[in-house]
Formats: structure tokens, C-alpha cells, sequence
């Protein structure tokens, strides 16, 4: 009767194993027929890379599981050996999936970096950290769980690594600071390399090359300001290149008192539209914006396609409707103050 108990078991644990091998089989099976072709109908490709880093470590953690109840079936010498041996295995799978994951995912985005041309620099120096830091941070964790398994204190190494990375980061903070502010550009993304930003200390120019530590900027004075990323995260900015590059083009004019201020704007619409490189949309506008002392103050609002040729479109605009307020004997008045002397009688 115990002779037969004990095949009996072993039966089932047999069967346990086979299901826990069907499953894993079954599970990699679902991954690459219907996991992958839901992947491809979305437009990232993110979940395609999560999938393949996930298929096979999944498949083993299910198989070891199922290895795990089924042993336990049984109260035997080697069981708490075999035990260790599985928590091992088991924990060095979830820290490779994991590994495979970030992997992936930092994959995933330096591709989208470079397809979409935006900090190449940046990307080629971050990434490659960024994955040895997630690989290293996965590892500790993993050394720490299987320690802790096998009952080993840990508390006198983990004060030892918290007061080597305070030293650490005591020692290297500016970096440090350097670093992650180039990491925020790189995910926050305010500014491109190509675009003309201007800072809220004055600063103006085109970005040239954002880095690990600085951003490279070229003033329109044609000097290089190279500009700490933990700096240039904290200032206010204005990007003239997003969403797009257009500027606006504002033009004042005054008028003397006593003119005709309609034509006067009408002529200065005309001046604009004039112009080829004044977008139609918005359309060019003038205004009568108030009473001066000398004059009438007129201002015209309109779009250039790009703000790289303001100043251009700004003289011309200037050029033209001095020249039709003179065509059409509008006065531009300059500043008059008249003394009036009384003789004493």
C-alpha cells in the first residue's frame, strides 16, 4: 500500500512537471503568435522589444514554479538544498528579464532619438550609462534578495555602500547635477538641436550640441556659449523654432496730427502684403495704438515663415512704408517743443 502511495505521487509530481512544461511552451506559443502580432498593429515599437525580452525568462520562472509544488510534494534530505537552488535560479531569472527590459526600452529610444534627429549627442553619451547603472542597480538587488534567503547579515554592507555613495555623490555632485539635467533635456525635450532659444538672463542663439555635461549654443554674434545642463534646467527660456518657426514682424510708425489714419494703416497693410516673405495667414494688420507727443503712434503686426529673417523683413517693411507715406504726403513728424517768451510789459 505505501509502495503504491509512493508511485502514486510520483505520478502526479511527474504530471506537475509536464504541465508546468506545457504551460511555459504554451505561454512562448502565445508571445510569438498573438503577443507579437498585437504588437505590430500598434505604432510603437516599444512592446515589440518588451515582448522578446520577456519570452523565454517568463517561460523558465513558470517551469521553475511548477518545479518548486511539485517537489514540496515530498519531505526529503535535499529538499531545503534544492530549495536554495531554485530561489537562486529564480531570482538570476527576474534580474535578467529585468535586465532585458531596460535593455529594450533604452533600445527602443535611441532608435526614436535618432529617427527623429533629436540629441543624437546626448542619447549616444547617456544611454550607454544609463544601462550600466540599471544593470548594476538590478544586480545589487538580486544580491541582496539571495543573501537575505541564506540569512547572511547584510545591514554592515549596506551601510557601506550608502557611505561609499554618499562619498561618492559628495565628490562628484556638480557632475552628478551635470548629468541629470542632460537626462531631463533629453526626456522633457524643450529645445532641439537647430533651434533658436533665447534665455531669461539674455542669452540668444541656436543649439548647436546638446552633451552629457554642457549645451553648446551659438550666439548670433557668432560666439560659442557653452551652458552647464544643470544650469540651463533651472533658467526660463523662449524656443523661436517650436512649434514652429514663424515670428512675428511689428513695425511702429507715427503719423503727424491732423493725417488721414486710415490710409495711413491701409498703407502700411499694403506695405506687408507687398512683401513675399509676409505670410498671408494671419493676414497683416495695422492699428492706431495712441496719442503721442509729437505724433500719432501706428503699429503693424505680421508673419514671417521663419524668424531667421526678422530683421530683414523688419527693414524692408520700414523701407516700404516710409516710401508710401511720402507717395501719398503723410508727414513723419520728429519731436517739436516750442518756447513761447512773453516781453514784460
Amino acid at each position: 500500500m505505501i509502495e503504491e502511495w509512493n508511485w502514486r505521487e510520483i505520478l502526479v509530481t511527474g504530471l506537475i512537471v509536464l504541465g508546468a512544461w506545457v504551460a511555459a511552451r504554451l505561454f512562448s506559443i502565445l508571445v510569438d503568435r498573438f503577443g507579437k502580432r498585437l504588437a505590430r498593429r500598434t505604432a510603437s515599437s516599444l512592446d515589440d522589444y518588451v515582448l522578446n525580452a520577456i519570452r523565454w525568462p517568463v517561460s523558465l520562472l513558470i517551469f521553475l514554479f511548477s518545479v518548486y509544488v511539485a517537489l514540496h510534494r515530498f519531505a526529503f534530505a535535499l529538499l531545503s538544498f534544492l530549495d536554495g537552488v531554485i530561489f537562486v535560479i529564480s531570482v538570476f531569472l527576474i534580474v535578467y528579464t529585468l535586465i532585458r527590459v531596460s535593455v529594450a526600452v533604452l533600445g527602443w529610444y535611441s532608435e526614436k532619438v535618432v529617427k527623429l534627429r533629436e540629441g543624437e549627442a546626448l542619447a549616444r553619451e547617456l544611454l550607454p550609462l544609463a544601462d550600466k547603472v540599471a544593470k548594476l542597480i538590478f544586480t545589487a538587488m538580486g544580491l541582496i534578495m539571495i543573501l537575505d534567503h541564506f540569512r547572511i547579515d547584510i545591514k554592515s554592507i549596506l551601510v557601506t555602500l550608502g557611505v561609499g555613495t554618499l562619498a561618492i555623490g559628495l565628490a562628484l555632485q556638480d557632475t552628478l547635477a551635470n548629468m541629470l539635467g542632460g537626462f531631463t533635456i533629453m526626456l522633457d525635450r524643450p529645445f532641439r538641436v537647430g533651434d533658436r532659444i533665447q534665455l531669461s538672463t539674455g542669452e540668444n542663439g541656436d543649439v548647436q550640441e546638446i552633451g552629457i555635461r554642457s549645451t553648446r549654443v551659438l550666439t548670433v554674434d557668432g560666439n560659442m556659449l557653452i551652458i552647464p545642463n544643470s544650469i540651463l534646467v533651472k533658467l526660463m527660456m523662449t524656443n523661436h523654432s517650436f512649434p514652429d518657426a514663424r515670428a512675428r514682424v511689428m513695425i511702429d510708425m507715427g503719423v503727424a496730427y491732423g493725417s488721414d489714419t486710415e490710409l495711413a494703416k491701409r498703407l502700411m497693410v499694403e506695405a506687408a502684403e507687398a512683401h513675399p516673405e509676409v505670410l498671408r495667414s494671419p493676414e497683416p494688420v495695422a492699428v492706431f495704438r495712441g496719442f503721442g507727443e509729437s505724433a500719432l503712434n501706428l503699429s503693424l503686426f505680421c508673419y514671417t515663415a521663419d524668424f531667421r529673417r526678422r530683421m530683414l523683413v523688419t527693414d524692408a517693411l520700414y523701407t516700404a512704408t516710409v516710401a508710401k507715406f511720402a507717395g501719398a504726403h503723410i508727414e513723419i513728424p520728429y519731436p517739436i517743443r516750442t518756447v513761447r517768451l512773453r516781453e514784460r510789459s
